[in-house]
């Protein structure tokens, strides 16, 4: 290179390095706030190019895992920073990347402690992986570890092998595909067919894994997210179980507590018998033994106004969510224990032929037709019900269960009457008329009362556990002429809710409140406090579709005035009419073509 190009090209370097020098100079005196706008378009420029908040804890534990001696309170910190991270950003690549990565490090920390409920954990998380994030690059990553830990570590070759159909089944063409048919080849196990959201099961028979030894109540994992909560109950085996909601300890209005009995359970040795939880609804859990033969877990939360109770498979678990708005149930989804596909499922079509005549056969025989209808008038005789402005809810109840049962009539149903004149059935006598005459839905008519004056609106239950304070409260007003006890009641309903059609009952209670609000809301202003739960001993023994209606507050001056006039009355009984049409329609349409 010539004399005079070599230097011109070193003024010109030694020229950048002092540019360079003068500009750091400047940044080292920028004002404070500056320098935070600096950072901050900095934090964007990074999430822009796709920095992600889990990139961080991940390269983390990659660096750990090189190490010879991780301790579990690094892995532990590591499983909190994630936990973070995918609070902060639950969706899209950063939620899945996070969960997929919050699994591992689970179970590297299983591995480490050897407990069987971290395990459990890891299981879980993977799985939740999978399902939330089904075309995520590692969801067949995850199912892949799940069945490796549900086979080698919790013995579990069904639940393995229904992974690795999954795996084979939703993602063919990626590189897992062929080591998950090997891997199934080898353990010779036929997976169970594939359920993309299985429906819970109040009560679930129990199959020991350990011949006659207890089930164990292997870790209890609580989740405080503000207004929402969710507690976990890792078990070893199924059990049967029951739960409650009572009032609040402190004698407020809103409810406040819950227990959940395992029975034919004890806690594993070292289980922490007292939970002090912050940052949310959930305030504190206990974990006792009840009796020789079962395990309480309370739980108790500053506020509560929903809450929802899942079992969940392999490994087997219970879910309690908690909820202290009326909207959280709707917009948090129920766990699953098992991955969604992929490619979503084709739609049902109506069966044809022989296939018709075998959905009529089975419908036929399942009682899943509508034809005659019981209409209960609640309370009578002795028993006088709520009273309000010179009305008694007995007579009320009467009055619209005759003018109900002649529309369904004109509509070509049959109607049978528990009472027609003013008369005392016990609660336990008029489910025992329905299944004798076997009628084929269950009506049960009456008004609502409250010591405010000022409440008013409709509401319609069909037969499970109470959910709110509310639904308390109806249900024990409803259920204190029975000289059954909430225990008794508590135990019937769990023998019960195996065999009862609680599902029918929701659909039936649905579509009758529905229609019965549309008809009075055509002329009036009414309140609509919805479809609730709630354990009815009057609807407990029903081996049909049954629904109470609670038809307005007695207690209310409004509504009491309106109570007293026929022309309500045939509006709503019309709107119900509708609702129960509707319902026939409904489970009849595959066989009344």
């Amino acid at each position: 290179m010539p004399k005079g190009r070599t230097q011109r090209a070193g003024r010109t370097e030694r020229g950048a390095v002092w540019l360079l020098a003068l500009l750091f100079a400047a940044l080292c005196l920028l004002p404070p706030a500056v320098a935070l706008a600096a950072k901050a378009q900095a934090k964007s420029a990074a999430e822009k190019s796709g920095d992600l908040p889990a990139d961080a804890p991940v390269r983390r534990f990659q660096t750990l895992l090189t190490r010879k001696n991780v301790t579990k309170d690094a892995l532990r910190k590591l499983e909190a920073e994630l936990e973070q991270a995918r609070a902060t950003r639950p969706d899209g690549p950063n939620g899945a990347k996070a969960t997929f990565f919050l699994a591992r490090v689970q179970q590297e920390t299983a591995k480490r402690s050897g407990l069987k409920a971290d395990w459990f954990k890891a299981a879980d998380t993977f799985g939740q992986c999978a399902e939330r994030f089904p075309k995520y690059q590692l969801a067949p990553d995850a199912l892949m570890h799940r069945a490796a830990i549900r086979l080698e570590r919790l013995s579990d070759p069904e639940g393995a092998a229904s992974d690795l159909q999954t795996v084979q089944r939703s993602y063919p063409r990626s590189s897992f595909a062929p080591k998950a048919a090997a891997l199934q080849k080898r353990i010779g196990k036929s997976p169970a067919p594939a359920k993309a959201t299985p429906a819970p099961e109040p009560a679930p028979d129990p199959t020991p894994a350990r011949g006659g030894e207890k089930a164990m109540l292997l870790e209890v994992r609580p989740k405080n997210n503000g207004a929402n909560a969710r507690i976990v109950l890792d078990l070893d085996s199924r059990v049967k179980y029951r739960y409650q909601l009572l009032e609040h300890a402190g004698g407020k209005s809103s409810a406040g507590r819950i227990y959940v009995d395992l029975l034919g359970a004890r806690p594993r040795p070292g289980l922490s018998e007292e939970v002090q939880v912050t940052g949310g609804i959930l305030r504190h859990i206990r974990v006792a033994p009840k009796d020789a033969d079962a395990t309480r877990v309370v739980l108790d939360f500053t506020d509560l106004k929903d809450y929802r109770v899942t079992v969940l498979d392999a490994p087997f678990r219970l879910v309690v969510d908690a909820f202290s708005t009326a909207d959280g149930k709707a917009n948090t989804p129920a766990p699953v224990s098992a991955p969604a596909p992929a490619e979503e499922a084709p739609a049902f079509t109506a069966p044809k032929g022989s296939r018709k005549k075998m959905a009529e056969n089975l419908v036929e025989q399942l009682g899943l037709t509508v034809r005659t209808i019981m209409v209960d008038a609640g309370h009578g005789g002795k028993d006088p019900g709520a009273r309000g402005y010179g009305l008694m809810e007995k007579d009320v109840n009467l009055r619209m269960a005759l003018i109900l049962g002649k529309i369904l009539k004109e509509r070509g149903f049959r109607v049978i009457y528990t009472r027609t004149t003013d008369d005392f059935l016990a609660l336990e006598e008029r489910t025992s008329l329905a299944n004798a005459k076997k009628v084929d839905l269950f009506v049960s008519i009456h008004c609502n009362a409250h010591t405010d004056p000022s409440m008013n609106g409709l509401e319609t239950y069909s037969l499970n556990l109470a959910r709110t304070p509310d639904a308390v409260r109806v249900a024990a007003r409803e259920n204190s002429v029975s000289d059954k006890n909430i225990s008794d009641l508590q135990m019937i309903l769990t023998d019960l809710m195996l065999t009862s059609k609680i599902k029918e009952s929701v659909d039936l209670a649905r579509v009758v409140h529905r229609q019965g609000l549309s008809a009075i809301r055509s002329k009036w202003t009414v309140a609509d406090h919805g479809n609730r739960e709630a354990p009815f001993y009057v609807l407990m023994g029903a081996k049909m579709p049954s629904a109470l209606l609670e038809i307005g507050y007695i207690t209310n001056k409004t509504e009491a005035a309106r109570l007293k006039t026929d022309a309500y009355l045939k509006i709503l009984a019309n709107g119900i009419a509708d609702g129960i049409g509707e319902y026939k329609q409904q489970i009849e349409r595959y066989t009344s073509k």
